[in-house]
């Protein structure tokens, strides 16, 4: 007798067990993807190029860009005036940070060597 209750039991917990598992798994698909802290990617700013031009990177992610060359530079929002760096603050040896916590794609310029669409361009992929 004693015998069949533990083993009822541990059926019971095994089920109950099983329950929470499958919950979870559920629960977890639908929430959102948690931030990245810590983590940094670079893109160089050098003779009138961003280096690389495209970058794709988890939300929560603090993208660098370093002014490396002998120009002064700024980066410019295409679409979002949010975010960018001034030409008095991004003088050569200087960096600047921001941290993407949406997904999406932001297209930046500098406006001292290119236009929204030409010339000294770069882009920004978050992925959630």
């Amino acid at each position: 007798m004693r015998s069949r209750t533990c083993v009822a039991g541990a059926l019971l917990a095994i089920s109950a067990l099983a329950a929470c598992g499958s919950a979870n798994a559920e629960s977890e698909g639908d929430a959102e993807a948690p931030l990245v802290e810590g983590v940094t990617e670079e893109v160089g700013v050098l003779d009138n190029t961003f280096r690389p031009g495209e970058i794709t990177v988890a939300a929560g992610t603090e993208v660098v860009w370093r002014n490396g060359g002998r120009n002064d530079h700024n980066v410019v929002s295409v679409d979002d005036g949010a975010w960018g760096v001034d030409t008095a603050e991004f003088a050569p040896g200087d960096e600047y940070r921001h941290r993407f916590t949406e997904p999406g794609t932001y297209a930046y310029y500098c406006s001292l060597h290119g236009t929204t669409t030409n010339g000294m361009v770069g882009t920004i992929v978050v992925t959630g």
